[in-house]
């Protein structure tokens, strides 16, 4: 039973959380529309897409929860400014996690608005008209993407974070210790996207960043990455 309680579910949850949201990112149909094409192409299969939606929302929150408890067992083993920026990226990572609900809220709701019956009759739970469902829809789409935009700057400054005070609480001695703080050139490198606004750019920044957060989990796992301490 001790050793149950003991379990540390930070690696298993790097390693599941990101799996289950990159399996719903490749097959999420709005991923590369925007605006009043990315809510028809929501609403065109709003029938089968709430059990994709489900996958994200669980990988999401696996894996955000997984890298707030990485950075906060990295704490425990920091001292003065590394233990300040981690407390930093604690409210990143957070920050993060809440833009990722908002918005695939709003794509729920513009799922759930194409099953919404029109009435012109009937004024409680209905919608007056076609162009009120529309444009209901391109707003609750949008307001999605307004809360991604700037979730790779929090993301990657989270991982910049985490892989500074990996490198100075520890400094690398083989190979594996280097994974963590390869997470600052990789953190720099994700939040750039937004600036760039180059959607091949991200299709291609994205995945690596997700496969890196499921090799760290793996790894750990394996026993192969520790949690750095100053006293190793």
């Amino acid at each position: 039973m001790s050793n149950e309680s003991e379990t540390n579910l930070t690696p298993y949850m790097l390693t599941g959380g990101p799996l289950l949201l990159l399996a719903a990112f490749f097959s999420w149909p709005a991923a590369d529309y925007i605006g009043e094409r990315g809510a028809a192409s929501l609403a065109d299969e709003a029938e089968s897409l709430m059990p994709l939606m489900i996958m994200a929302v669980l990988g999401t929150t696996v894996m955000f929860s997984g890298l707030y408890l990485l950075n906060s067992q990295m704490m425990e083993n920091a001292k003065g400014m590394n233990k300040q920026l981690l407390s930093v990226g604690g409210i990143l990572i957070v920050t993060t996690l809440v833009g990722f609900m908002i918005g695939m809220g709003s794509n729920v709701n513009v799922i759930n608005a194409e099953m919404t019956p029109i009435d012109t009759e009937v004024e409680e739970q209905t919608w007056a008209s076609e162009e009120d469902q529309t444009t209901s829809q391109e707003n609750f789409f949008d307001t999605g993407a307004t809360a991604w935009a700037l979730s790779p700057v929090t993301w990657g400054l989270a991982m910049i974070i985490i892989g500074f005070t990996a490198f100075t609480t520890q400094r690398p001695e083989g190979a594996m210790d280097w994974l963590l703080p390869a997470w600052m050139p990789l953190g720099t490198a994700f939040l750039a996207s937004p600036i760039l606004n180059e959607p091949s750019y991200f299709d291609m920044i994205f995945p690596i960043v997700i496969l890196t957060h499921v090799l760290i989990g793996a790894l750990m796992i394996m026993g192969k990455v520790t949690i750095p301490s100053a006293s190793n």
